[in-house]
């Protein structure tokens, strides 16, 4: 029966049962929590008892959506269904218990009930008794609609107040789904097995000179693997070195839904977070120490791949050489060709020669034998002095850190957090006693949580300056152990070559030499020349120091 023909009928008393129409009906709850089903169920129950009860109708099916909130129609995929079955006119009218169930948005309640009215499709709403194809039911359905929408938007403001008042309290919110941890009643709890893991994470990023994607083989050689079974991946262990709850702190904070009704949300910045130290609630896995220098060694691998990006420069660390040999006339690194004839014999060239031969770039190429030749040379020699070197820069590394003691700044600053978090508890105690109105608590604690995170701040560069004396001793007696075993191991080689070498710039000179300018870390330069005759190179001026490297980089 067309709607025109239904309209008039009714318009005439004829009752809407005795109609002979094709109808259906929509159901849905808005969590997948037993009670919920329960209630879906008899919603389901009731409909097919109410159709079965008129004759006149021939019922077509149901459309049910699950768990799914009202707020947002491009989630709820039987909704969508039904729309779109009703542009092929399966059916002529759609039942449902109430509005809410329909659509919590004014806005989308009226457009799919027009769209669907342009498709010769009325919808009752039982509760409300809108029945949308008599002449009346748009007023009444905006109006219905608006309070329904109201309530949602009251819901989502009491759902925010709850969750702010739940990390000022310290409880712990978000899933369960946390690496290490499994949630109790507020409360973080430790997962002796998983915990395991996050110690080799940060152990083996923080005291080795490993990157993620080698982090993350080791681990899945040691048979730990993701909550899906697969390879942990580079994304999931930043996000876990950078966790602050893994050293024993509390973090929330850190998103705000932007819109009610999209559920949009936006990422606050680290300012905005609330964090602070809590034992308690967030029991730690690793030292802060250790968490310090995980992160400190992430932000700078970040920092150098951010730089690099910015030069159009490729972040490669493939060979020993990556990204060390510079062009001395175009200041470009240089590329190492393996192609062909030099298969068994790589070599390096600047990239102008790579595109435009000697036409663009007349500087010289350096094979890599003869490199390897030239720093195992050097740390030959760097062997011999070691122990006068490395006993000269732990020596300067101590004066520096026994001059900066900060001991008594770190106290007072533990001592104002403190004090901080104690003022927030009393304030939290005056608005349950109803001396102090939620706003005013609200203006009060966000003040505190800025002095706080100021003063976290401070305190964290104080702590990373204080572990800097362990972390120095450690790097050095691990490059002394590297040393020892470089020139027979490629591996170690190439990782003392990482640890002491900044930059290498060729040279032209004349009969064709070529000359090499190899910068140190440590701020000492080396010089050195080949021969024109079986290309040896040898090294002169060696370990001058030269201040003029760090201007170079």
């Amino acid at each position: 029966m067309d709607l025109y023909t239904v309209r008039n009928n009714i318009m005439k008393g004829i009752p809407l049962q005795e109609l002979k129409l094709k109808v259906c009906f929509y159901a849905r709850v808005s969590t997948d929590k037993d009670e919920q089903l329960h209630s879906l169920s008899a919603q389901v129950s009731f409909f097919n008892d109410y159709i079965s009860k008129v004759p006149n109708w021939h019922f077509i099916g149901s459309y049910i959506d699950e768990g799914i909130s009202g707020t947002q129609v491009k989630k709820r995929e039987e909704f969508l269904r039904m729309i779109e079955d009703a542009k092929k006119h399966k059916f002529d009218l759609i039942l449902t218990k109430e509005i809410s169930r329909f659509s919590r948005s004014t806005l989308d309640s009226i457009k799919y009930t027009q769209e669907l009215l342009q498709n010769g499709v009325g919808v009752y709403f039982l509760n409300d008794n809108i029945n949308t194809i008599l002449p009346d039911s748009e007023l009444r359905l905006t109006m219905m609609s608006s309070i329904a929408q109201d309530e949602v938007r009251r819901l989502s403001e009491r759902v925010s107040f709850g969750m702010r008042r739940s990390i000022d309290s310290g409880v712990v919110l978000g899933c369960s789904n946390i690496y290490g941890y499994v949630k109790d009643k507020g409360k973080l709890v430790i997962d002796e097995k998983q915990a395991e893991m996050i110690k080799i994470i940060y152990d083996r990023y923080a005291n080795t000179t490993d990157g993620l994607s080698k982090v993350s083989k080791y681990l899945y050689s040691l048979g730990y693997k993701s909550k899906t079974g697969k390879r942990l991946d580079t994304t999931i262990l930043t996000r876990i070195i950078e966790n602050p709850k893994y050293k024993g702190y509390y973090c929330g904070h850190k998103t705000k839904v932007l819109d009610y009704r999209t559920k949009q949300k936006k990422k606050l910045s680290e300012s905005d977070w609330i964090i602070y130290k809590d034992t308690e609630n967030v029991p730690p896995i690793v030292s802060e120490e250790l968490w310090e220098r995980a992160n400190k060694k992430l932000k700078q691998r970040q920092d150098s791949f951010t730089n690099r990006a910015v030069n159009k420069k490729v972040f490669q660390n493939r060979y020993t050489y990556s990204g060390k040999i510079y062009c001395g006339c175009h200041n470009l690194t240089y590329h190492r060709s393996s192609a062909g004839k030099r298969k068994n014999n790589p070599v390096w060239e600047c990239q102008v020669y790579r595109k435009e031969s000697l036409k663009g770039c007349s500087n010289p190429r350096v094979f890599e034998q003869e490199l390897d030749i030239v720093f195992k040379d050097m740390f030959h020699k760097l062997l011999k002095r070691k122990k006068h070197i490395f006993d000269d820069i732990l020596n300067d590394c101590k004066n520096y850190l026994e001059t900066n003691n900060n001991e008594s700044e770190i106290k007072n600053i533990e001592s104002k957090i403190l004090m901080f978090h104690n003022k927030k508890d009393k304030l939290l105690e005056l608005v349950m006693e109803e001396y102090l109105s939620k706003e005013d608590y609200k203006k009060q604690v966000d003040l505190i949580n800025e002095e706080i995170i100021t003063n976290q701040k401070r305190l964290n560069e104080l702590q990373n300056n204080k572990q800097d004396k362990n972390y120095i001793e450690n790097k050095i007696n691990e490059l002394k152990k590297m040393l020892d075993n470089c020139l027979t191991d490629d591996e170690c080689f190439s990782d003392v070559f990482n640890e002491l070498i900044d930059r290498i710039y060729v040279y032209k000179e004349e009969n064709k030499k070529i000359k090499l300018d190899i910068y140190m870390k440590t701020g000492e330069s080396i010089n050195t020349f080949s021969d024109n005759l079986g290309r040896k190179f040898h090294l002169i001026d060696d370990y001058t120091t030269n201040n003029s490297s760090i201007s170079r980089n």
